[in-house]
């Protein structure tokens, strides 16, 4: 909850600082924005809802256990405990009456043979007066055992069945002696069969400060006790394995919003600095995050786009204007002196010498007078004559034109029409201007020749032209200055080929972009509305 609080205040964050860096972004009244805030209410409400869940889960085996310890235990200690009191009762009846018998023995009695006849005699009588109640007697310098009465009951068995009898309670007893042996203190033990559980309570027999014997007395548990151990046990088991799931699962979902969280935050770091950046999909709540944050950096950088456009225009019209009237003033007296060097030559017809000079003169005035027109054309373009016309007839009219300078280039020509006509309204002369601009710039970038595609295709209402090369390709950090006015890295070039195209495609409804790398190529492709069935029935398509 504290990451989803903390990643909300750093959004709002940068809504704000992108609405200081753009002016068209209003955070109070931006639809995106509240889409973005309830799908951070829905996840925080998501969030808790697995808070609860997580909580439950840990909160249950906690309060099972609590119940385990202060509740189904004491239940069981209270039955131990009464059933402690009972067996001590009886086997320290027997075990004085033992050890003061042995104790008051007449001279040259056997002890051992007296121990035995003792405790026959009240073991016997305590197992009549306890039934379920099994005592036994261990004689340790005759590794023997003795056994009276039983936890169950049973008929007479058999002498091989009294023995294996014995020897499955001495095996049972064995560490409740051991014990008894090395400490020299009674005992009580719990103590288990294959089938069952009892509870033994153990003392030492003395005589003369030295242990002969462990005597003991163990009955039968309540089969609720043995029930009620199994279920404690699972309970146990089921426990730890829900606690040990909730832990995880609460610490996968933990680490996995953090990296939700991350990822989101470094996407909008990344916005900051570039509205074409996308944040990765998610699953959830988040994904609707990311899908409000990603429409809302689109509507940014549409936005940012058209202000860009918006000061392009605004830039190409007072550089349109400037360049105008520098045009005009350069025209005049560019006229002048062609008039006088026209006068000149006719008069030098018979000084060859002079003549040359003029002649030289006079490609730099054509060299001016085309910069002239260049820059007139750039500062007020004119459509002039607009009528409808099929881009694929077109095309193929100036690549034939532009075939032998192909092929002397070295340079193959694709040309690939699509089969239906591309009916477009336009000027002709403008338009051929652009694709031979184009053409031209093709083969400049291809001085080792190369190959030379021309494609035209229809889309929803779009014609669209693809001119592509395989030479130099252009440098990435060229891309978004080659539409600008004046820039070329091309000698003698003058920078606005590649302006007036993009003027006069503009004027045309249409759009111009290019795509290239270094050594790779160049791809410039045109765009242009398609014409209705009345044009397309005037430039005769069918």
């Amino acid at each position: 909850m504290f990451f989803i609080k903390k990643f909300h205040n750093f959004f709002l964050e940068f809504l704000k600082s992108c609405s200081l860096k753009h002016k068209y972004v209003k955070i109070d009244n931006n639809i995106l924005v509240r889409d973005i805030q309830m799908s951070f209410q829905k996840i925080l409400s998501f969030k808790l809802q697995i808070f609860v869940i997580v909580l439950i889960l840990l909160l249950v085996p906690v309060l099972v256990m609590l119940y385990d310890v202060y509740f189904a235990s004491k239940t069981d200690d209270i039955l131990i405990v009464n059933l402690e009191a009972k067996l001590t009762k009886i086997i320290g009846e027997i075990g004085e009456i033992i050890e003061g018998q042995l104790s008051s023995r007449t001279p040259g009695t056997e002890p051992i043979a007296l121990l035995e006849e003792i405790f026959n005699k009240e073991a016997g009588q305590a197992a009549q007066a306890y039934p379920g109640v099994r005592l036994g007697l261990y004689i340790i310098e005759q590794d023997k055992i003795l056994i009276q009465g039983f936890l169950h009951e049973f008929g007479k068995r058999l002498p091989e069945e009294k023995y294996e009898r014995e020897q499955r309670i001495y095996k049972e007893a064995l560490k409740g002696i051991s014990a008894v042996m090395k400490g020299g203190e009674p005992i009580t033990r719990l103590g288990r069969t294959w089938d069952d559980q009892f509870l033994e309570y153990l003392i030492p027999i003395r005589l003369d400060n030295k242990i002969i014997a462990v005597l003991w007395a163990e009955e039968r548990m309540h089969p609720h006790f043995a029930r009620s151990t199994k279920i404690r046990l699972f309970i146990r088991y089921v426990t730890l394995i829900v606690f040990s799931f909730g832990v995880t699962a609460s610490l996968l979902t933990i680490i996995f919003l953090i990296k939700q969280v991350r990822s989101i935050k470094d996407g909008l770091l990344q916005l900051k600095r570039n509205f074409g950046h996308r944040l990765p999909t998610m699953p959830g709540e988040m994904g609707e995050i990311t899908e409000a944050i990603n429409a809302l950096a689109a509507g940014l950088q549409e936005r940012e786009q058209m202000v860009e456009q918006l000061r392009r225009s605004e830039n190409l019209i007072a550089l349109g204007k400037l360049v105008t009237n520098i045009a005009h003033e350069l025209k005049n007296p560019v006229g002048i002196i062609q008039a006088t060097v026209q006068v000149m030559e006719s008069k030098l017809t018979n000084s060859p010498e002079l003549k040359e000079y003029v002649t030289k003169i006079q490609d730099q005035i054509n060299r001016q007078n085309k910069l002239v027109e260049e820059l007139l054309n750039f500062g007020r373009p004119d459509p002039g004559l607009i009528a409808p016309l099929n881009l694929n007839e077109l095309l193929d009219k100036i690549l034939q034109d532009c075939s032998l300078l192909l092929q002397q280039k070295g340079i193959t020509l694709e040309f690939s029409p699509s089969q239906k006509p591309v009916a477009i309204q336009g000027n002709e002369e403008k338009l051929k201007q652009v694709f031979l601009n184009l053409v031209l710039n093709a083969v400049q970038a291809m001085p080792q020749g190369g190959t030379l595609s021309v494609q035209t295709s229809l889309g929803q209402g779009t014609a669209y032209v693809r001119i592509r090369d395989t030479g130099i390709g252009i440098p990435q950090e060229d891309l978004p200055e080659i539409f600008k006015p004046f820039y070329t890295k091309k000698a003698g070039g003058s920078g606005l080929g590649l302006a007036i195209s993009q003027r006069i495609i503009q004027i045309h409804g249409g759009s111009i972009s290019v795509e290239s790398k270094s050594g790779a190529g160049t791809t410039f492709t045109l765009a242009f509305p398609l014409l209705e069935s009345k044009w397309e029935e005037a430039c005769g398509v069918t």
